[in-house]
């Protein structure tokens, strides 16, 4: 059965049990726009569900790059003989299956708030993973204030997760023990919206990794894929980079592997199947590098996964780069054909299958609204080439 995916942006945060959506057409319109990086994940029969209609000119410009454009459904609509295939199943995920006349099987809500939760993950790395990267579960403000006080000091500082959040929402970095005015402020949101914050021990990161997988009943790790992310210094996404043959990760596939095998049936033993990404990183520990195998654990489907599904679709060769730019710090012609002239011989070329492809519309709406975030994917031989490629779009069009 051909599937029906939507990218619920808002999945990881609405897993925080007292989570206030945010308020205002701009807050809303950062998490709906985010639902147009999926739009590539539809193969064959699958269609992709949308916030509003796609631009002509954005239709255009695929069609000139000869990337053929997947079947849309714009909401509130929805293909009942299909099956729905959300990014997470939160509630609202779950309440959208049923509309279908054939509601996709899915963990417990609950099954996946709880493996979703740092502390789920914190558990399994302490036990199978080797730990001392985590100091304490924190309940409150005061008990935050006690642990800090009693900390000795460190040249990097601490991070502070709450229970639920991702690619750097939901994290602050102290550099101190004595809680700034902005510190306050995102612990107590923290801890009005989740009921438990993670402080780990900072780490100066060498290399960002992502393991992907799909988690069986039986607790296997299936479709088991490793690529590089790139992260801001404080862990926020930058990009994904695919390679054909990653050779600076060959040191860290094994154990990562290992890893993502034991997760996996940790996962299926508390109720949890299907698609799940694992954040890892390498670190400096004293001029040596160490893989930190599990930092994060999402039980979803990864946001980049509708770039990693196109590249292999104009054949998986090389390197590509898959970044987001925020569109207010991008200074942009006024047409596709106008940004394709601008890059000249860096525009995406089908001939020889490499350059700068936008993957998402730029404008939406009649009064063509900047979308919240741009995402371009960089395609080249190499990491070296594709990285090229970026510098020279951002020195072209960034503020």
């Amino acid at each position: 059965m051909s599937l029906e995916h939507f990218l619920n942006a808002d999945f990881d945060l609405s897993l925080r049990p007292r989570w206030r959506r945010p308020d205002g057409e701009a807050a809303r319109r950062r998490i709906t726009d985010l639902a147009w990086h999926a739009l590539f994940l539809a193969e064959d029969n699958d269609s992709v569900v949308v916030p509003e209609e796609v631009p002509e000119d954005f239709v255009e410009y695929l069609h000139r790059c000869r990337i053929p454009m997947p079947i849309l459904t714009v909401e509130p609509s929805h293909r009942a003989e299909k099956r729905l295939s959300p990014s997470g199943w939160n509630a609202d995920a779950a309440c959208r299956n049923e509309r279908y006349r054939r509601p996709a099987d899915h963990p417990t809500l609950e099954a996946v708030a709880r493996v979703n939760g740092r502390r789920f993950c914190a558990r399994i790395e302490d036990a199978i993973l080797g730990g001392g990267h985590v100091i304490a579960e924190i309940e409150d403000e005061s008990r935050l204030r006690e642990q800090l006080e009693n900390l000795p000091g460190t040249p990097g500082g601490w991070i502070l997760k709450a229970e639920h959040g991702n690619a750097g929402l939901g994290n602050r970095r102290l550099r101190t023990r004595t809680l700034s005015a902005g510190d306050l402020k995102t612990v107590r949101r923290m801890f009005e919206e989740d009921d438990v914050v993670i402080l780990e021990r900072w780490r100066t990161r060498l290399r960002d990794l992502c393991s992907t997988l799909i988690v069986t009943a039986s607790g296997g790790a299936d479709r088991l894929g490793l690529h590089e992310v790139v992260n801001t210094a404080d862990g926020a996404l930058i990009g994904d980079l695919f390679e054909e043959d990653p050779a600076p990760l060959a040191r860290w596939r094994s154990p990562m592997a290992e890893a993502a095998e034991a997760v996996a049936g940790r996962l299926a033993a508390a109720g949890y199947t299907g698609p799940a990404c694992i954040d890892a990183f390498v670190w400096d520990d004293r001029g040596q590098p160490r893989l930190r195998p599990l930092v994060d654990l999402n039980a979803r489907r990864e946001i980049s996964a509708g770039a990693s599904s196109l590249w292999r679709r104009l054949g998986g060769r090389g390197a590509a780069y898959w970044r987001f730019f925020t569109h207010r710090k991008l200074r942009l012609p006024d047409t596709y054909v106008e940004i394709e002239t601008g890059l000249g011989c860096d525009a995406y070329a089908v001939g020889r299958g490499s350059g700068a492809l936008l993957t998402a519309p730029l404008w939406l709406g009649s009064r063509r609204r900047p979308v919240a975030k741009a995402a371009v994917l960089f395609l080249g031989h190499d990491r070296d080439e594709v990285f090229a490629l970026d510098r020279r779009f951002r020195e072209r069009f960034e503020r």
